[in-house]
C-alpha cells in the first residue's frame, strides 16, 4: 500500500472536517479514511482520483460512511468520548476483572499516598538526626515541627490507604 504524504493526510482532514466531524472525530476517523484512499491509490488511481471514489462510496458524507464501516474498531461513540476520561477509553470493551483497570483507576491516589508517606518519613529522619547531633529533644525548634509534620503526614497516608480499601472491599461485596 501507497502511503499518503502529510499534504495528502491534511487534506483528508480537511475534508473530515468540512462534512462535519469533530476534533475527537476526525482523530479516530483519519486513519481509517486514509486507508481508504491508499487502497484506490494501490489500484493505480491517483490522489485525487481515489478521494473521489471514496466519497462517492460515501454518498459525499465520509464520517457517517467511515462510522458505519469501520464500527468494529471505533469503540467508544464520539458523543460519550468527550465525557470519559483516558482510564475508561483504554479499557472499553475490555476484560476489567483480571485487575489491571482498578491498579489503574487506584494509581493516582496511591501515588499521592506514597509521597505523603515519605515526605513525613523523610522529615522524621531529619528531625532525628538533628536531635541526634544536639544531643537533646526540643519540641519548639525546627525539628520538633518537621517530626510533628512527619507524623502528621504518615498518619494521614495511612489513614487514607486504610480508607480506600475498606472502601474498595464494600464495593466488591455488593
Amino acid at each position: 500500500m501507497k502511503t499518503l504524504t502529510p499534504a495528502q493526510e491534511d487534506h483528508l482532514r480537511t475534508q473530515l472536517y468540512k462534512a462535519g466531524a469533530t476534533p475527537s472525530q476526525a482523530a479516530s476517523l483519519l486513519p481509517l479514511f486514509s486507508q481508504e484512499v491508499a487502497h484506490f491509490m494501490w489500484i493505480g488511481l491517483p490522489f485525487e482520483t481515489a478521494l473521489d471514489k471514496v466519497e462517492l462510496e460515501a454518498d459525499h458524507n465520509p464520517v457517517h460512511y467511515l462510522r458505519e464501516k469501520h464500527a468494529h474498531t471505533l469503540v467508544v461513540p464520539d458523543e460519550q468520548l468527550n465525557e470519559l476520561d483516558l482510564d475508561e477509553i483504554v479499557f472499553a470493551n475490555r476484560n476489567r476483572a483480571y485487575g489491571a483497570y482498578d491498579l489503574r483507576k487506584a494509581y493516582n491516589r496511591a501515588i499521592v499516598n506514597a509521597l505523603m508517606m515519605t515526605l513525613g518519613l523523610v522529615l522524621m529522619i531529619l528531625a532525628a538526626m538533628d536531635a541526634y547531633q544536639q544531643g537533646k529533644w526540643v519540641y519548639a525548634s525546627w525539628s520538633g515541627g518537621a517530626w510533628i509534620a512527619g507524623i502528621f503526614l504518615v498518619a494521614f497516608a495511612g489513614f487514607r490507604f486504610y480508607v480506600e480499601r475498606i472502601t474498595l472491599v464494600m464495593t466488591e461485596e455488593r
